[in-house]
């Protein structure tokens, strides 16, 4: 991060990184998307639906009977998405606003069209600005945080948001209220119009497009570009312009300190192929230590373990 960039993080809670991926990869991303997504249609009273987000926050399972660290994620593609994990244009940024032995907490993505346009439904604030009900800040215990000190700056949870589509002024995408991640007021009532505050004129939880305060920022930025921000600044997503055919694309990978967790489900770096020793790495459960000789050990142990309970498993269904 250069000078600029540093001070406008600090002042805003987010920075755009432009060409963060080349057009190569923007090409070789959105084919595995499309082949994903259209695979993915459900089928609801005759009507065909696609669902418009894939991956998740590692907060659940796809089955039941899922084994331990299965939680979905777009690492499960594999190729491009696996060098999202660190890819060289991101990793200085990560670096910077995390400190080293940084990790991969959760992926997921995100498509916003007219199909899907929703109520913008603010989150975040780092000193509790979200108010006592938001999903993140007091609800947390404080893992989104978010501070500068002695020339370095601490984080709890870091997204970045690749763009695969250019979303253009007017389209809608990806909103936050700048500076919001080191406020010490709560939100503005106007900024919260969801239950138990009430609801917006489409009569979803969230605001519509009309309601949006002139000081939330909305973000635009072209295919390739990924968009920087600390989970502390309150942020979602503006409705979807439904008079356009286009759509968003957006694909998350959210990082924590190597010491933090946000997701209670972790990577296990043997589900995943070609994976380099950096990415095994970042993949790594959180300690206060990072990836050294000792927790090395201690989690390559687990993963022995879970190998040794899927035989017995498919042993019994023989």
């Amino acid at each position: 991060m250069n000078e600029e960039e540093k001070y406008l993080f600090d002042l805003r809670g987010y920075l755009v990184v432009e060409n963060a991926l080349t057009p190569e990869q923007v090409k070789d991303l959105s084919k595995i998307v499309d082949e994903k997504v259209n695979s993915f249609e459900s089928h609801k009273g005759g009507r065909k639906k696609r669902n418009h987000q894939r991956g998740s926050d590692r907060t659940w399972f796809a089955n039941d009977d899922d084994m331990a660290w299965s939680s979905p994620a777009l690492l499960d593609w594999g190729g491009p998405f696996i060098d999202l994990i660190d890819i060289p244009t991101i990793a200085p940024y990560l670096e910077e606003l995390l400190g080293v032995n940084y990790r991969l907490d959760h992926d997921y993505m995100l498509i916003s069209n007219k199909e899907s346009s929703h109520p913008l439904f603010l989150h975040g604030g780092g000193q509790g600005a979200g108010g006592a009900l938001d999903l993140v800040g007091p609800t947390d215990g404080g893992q989104c945080y978010y501070r500068y000190s002695n020339g370095r700056f601490f984080n709890g949870l870091i997204a970045v948001a690749f763009e695969l589509n250019t979303v253009s002024p007017g389209d809608g995408g990806f909103a936050c209220i700048p500076g919001s991640h080191k406020s010490n007021v709560e939100v503005p009532e106007t900024c919260k119009p969801r239950p138990p505050f009430g609801k917006s004129e489409t009569g979803l939880p969230g605001l519509a497009a009309s309601e949006i305060p002139d000081f939330v920022d909305r973000v635009t930025a072209s295919a390739g570009d990924a968009i920087i921000f600390t989970e502390a600044c309150q942020h979602g997503t503006v409705p979807w312009n439904t008079e356009s055919d286009r759509e968003r694309r957006t694909l998350f990978y959210k990082y924590c300190p190597h010491a933090v967790a946000w997701s209670p489900c972790y990577y296990n770096s043997d589900h995943y192929k070609g994976l380099t020793e950096n990415q095994i790495n970042i993949l790594m459960p959180p300690s206060a230590f990072g990836p050294n000789e000792r927790t090395s050990m201690i989690w390559k142990k687990a993963q022995a373990e879970q190998v040794e309970l899927m035989r017995l498993r498919a042993k019994e269904n023989e």
